[in-house]
């Protein structure tokens, strides 16, 4: 495991179009470590009881990568966390009901197939580019005992940066037409612009009309080196407010001392008139 250090490249090259895999990885136990601190507090809006075994052998390297790094460029990042996690299972819960394939892109040890009940009776396909975080998460999740609420969940190993998760996706079940619900929770701000164009299109192109989708993106205050010095953060929001009554103080970029926004997107592929008066779009029953 790559030692505690707050090094994360903030600004990916084009021949590097995806954060290093130690990198990744390593932000992989992060975000679920923050949700365990999260999920411990007394008036915590998100309940993730997976999250804390998922990163208990980790925790020593992670509480001091989280002390020493990220609490000096904001003091309660699991808020940050909290927040995004909140808001895309909030997303889940008022999707089209009708919608039972999910893909999760950029996994890592994401557990919502295993603590969501609105994806009961949902195909969840997560797809991540280490193997090693979904073994992990499978040995887990074994010891733990733990019960699917999904009806079933397939593990993807594909680097979202290349070519290849069409396939990938169809090689385990993916129903291109059927409704999708696509989540990219923090994958956005490891990836260059020309690798998230490539995979924007896959995914219009693999969603069949009624699809949905769900991102958290990042100002481009969060992608300016100079004010944080060739390092990231976890993407935050802008103004200070009450989000499920949680109350928000925005993270200030260290040199103009500006906030640095983030923000949650959530879109629908529209179903054309035709589709809903012919009913040719399996897996939706429309009215005329």
């Amino acid at each position: 495991m790559k030692p505690a250090s707050f090094s994360l490249p903030l600004v990916q090259e084009e021949e590097d179009p995806v954060a290093d895999d130690l990198d990744a990885e390593w932000m992989g136990f992060v975000t679920p470590y923050l949700r365990g601190v999260e999920s411990a507090r007394n008036d915590r809006i998100v309940d993730d009881p997976f999250a804390e075994p998922l990163t208990r052998k980790q925790q020593p390297k992670i509480q001091t990568f989280v002390n020493e790094g990220l609490r000096k460029l904001y003091l309660y990042p699991e808020n940050a966390i909290a927040l995004r996690t909140r808001y895309l299972d909030e997303a889940l819960h008022h999707r089209n009901p009708r919608i039972l394939q999910i893909v999760i892109l950029g996994a890592g040890l994401d557990a919502r197939a295993y603590r969501l009940g609105s994806l009961r009776g949902c195909h969840v396909l997560e797809v991540d580019q280490s193997s090693a975080m979904f073994e992990h998460k499978a040995s887990v999740m074994k010891e733990l005992h733990a019960p699917l609420v999904a009806q079933n969940v397939d593990c993807i190993v594909s680097d979202l940066a290349k070519a290849g998760l069409e396939a990938n996706l169809m090689g385990h079940g993916f129903n291109p037409t059927m409704p999708t619900f696509w989540a990219m929770e923090g994958l956005i701000a490891c990836m260059n612009r020309p690798s998230i164009v490539k995979l924007l299109k896959t995914i219009d192109y693999l969603s069949a009309p009624g699809s949905e989708f769900w991102a958290d993106m990042p100002g481009q205050t969060f992608v300016d080196e100079q004010e944080w010095g060739g390092t990231c953060n976890e993407a935050s929001l802008k103004t200070a407010g009450e989000h499920f009554g949680r109350h928000w103080t925005p993270i200030l970029t260290p040199q103009t001392i500006q906030a640095a926004p983030v923000y949650f997107v959530v879109g629908k592929k529209p179903i054309p008139d035709a589709v809903v008066v012919q009913k040719m779009c399996p897996g939706l029953d429309f009215e005329d």
